[in-house]
């Protein structure tokens, strides 16, 4: 397959997946010198960090946090600028879908950008509030979204 969806331990995966989301969703977005590539949040027990690789090489992240038996949250979703438009998202999204699953989880939130609202939608997301105090503390406008699976 030209896709992997690996879990995020290994020192190069991290450089990588630091990167991406340090310039795609900081740097691009003229958030200079704010990202920390030691947030605990990354760390955490309850964060599955995750690095799309395309033919072996990184393009995309997203961390998966899961909140209970049954719900998780997906964070910082990020496809490289030079990859971005040819469908490695929908990819990404499809395989983060199925790992949710196989962790049993039922239901996925997201708090997405208004610049990717209609990808979400496109992929089965639905607009719904889950955490306001989620979106009053983001840096950008966020529209709150779930997906059943």
């Amino acid at each position: 397959m030209d896709y992997e969806l690996v879990d995020v331990r290994q020192p190069e995966d991290w450089a990588v997946f630091h990167s991406i989301r340090r310039v795609e969703l900081f740097e691009a977005k003229g958030r200079f010198g704010v990202y920390n590539d030691a947030h605990p949040d990354d760390y955490a027990d309850f964060a599955r960090p995750l690095l799309l690789k395309h033919l072996g090489r990184g393009i995309g992240t997203a961390r998966l946090d899961l909140f209970d038996v049954k719900t998780a949250a997906v964070r910082l979703v990020a496809i490289t600028a030079a990859e971005q438009g040819r469908g490695h998202g929908r990819v990404m999204e499809q395989m983060i879908a199925d790992r949710a699953s196989s962790f049993g989880m039922q239901i996925l939130l997201v708090n997405a950008a208004e610049t990717a609202l209609g990808f979400y939608e496109k992929t089965g997301w639905h607009r719904f509030a889950w955490d306001p105090d989620e979106v009053a503390n983001s840096a950008v406008a966020c529209i709150q979204m779930r997906k059943l699976l």
